[in-house]
């Protein structure tokens, strides 16, 4: 059985449903494959376009995808080709997935790495959320539009407007944090993975609506 709850099973598939007809948004589920996505790993921080080596994650029958630290370095899980090319319709959405982190006890502190970086052009845009995922799934969202990204590393210059619009139509490459952790000792799980575009005001609506109902049957 899965692990995520239904309410949050209901949000990506809301999400789904604001993107335009005419296209389809991208998403993996990994029901029943790792449906493309691999595990790259960069030998140094503060460089996140040449990876150093590449694996093939472990797919998990509950179905999600996970993998163990494989160096000192940094490892992310890489988005397959559904994922990148021309975004610019998702313009203002979000990315967003949920992810689990597993160490041994008093395990070292967290690293400062980036949680999503995009590669466009040759150059790494990064950007960093507030808070770590758990030992239990935790939902993560990223928006879509340059506030909080940066190029090349953390403490990189701010991306404008226009530079990320730029980088937004043709996406070479899309990675998902997976080291968290100082030390080779981490096993990271991703799930849920989502692209949506800013929804229609008529679907808004129907989201709305249908959030409403949820809410009324847990009140009865």
């Amino acid at each position: 059985m899965k692990h995520a709850s239904g309410l949050l099973a209901l949000t990506f598939a809301l999400g789904a449903l604001a993107s335009s007809p005419a296209m389809s948004a991208p998403a993996s589920s990994f029901d029943t494959s790792a449906e493309g996505w691999q595990v790259v790993d960069f030998s140094c921080c503060n460089s996140y376009v040449a990876p150093a080596s590449v694996f093939a994650p472990v797919w998990q029958a509950g179905g999600f995808i996970e993998f163990n630290d494989p160096s000192e370095g940094s490892f992310y899980f890489s988005a397959p080709t559904s994922f990148l090319g021309n975004l610019g319709a998702y313009s203002g959405g979000s990315l967003r997935f949920t992810q689990q982190v597993t160490a041994p006890a008093g395990f070292g502190a967290w690293r400062d790495d980036p949680d999503v970086v995009m590669v466009s052009g040759g150059r790494a845009l990064v950007w960093r959320g507030d808070a770590n995922p758990g030992s239990s799934w935790t939902p993560q969202q990223v928006t879509f539009s340059a506030t909080g990204w940066h190029f090349d590393s953390l403490g990189g210059a701010a991306v404008s407007d226009s530079g990320f619009a730029s980088a937004l139509g043709s996406v070479s490459a899309l990675y998902i944090r997976g080291e968290y952790v100082s030390g080779v000792v981490e096993k990271t799980g991703l799930d849920a993975v989502q692209i949506s575009a800013v929804p229609e005001p008529a679907t808004a609506l129907m989201m709305l609506a249908g959030l409403g109902v949820i809410a009324a049957r847990r009140r009865r």
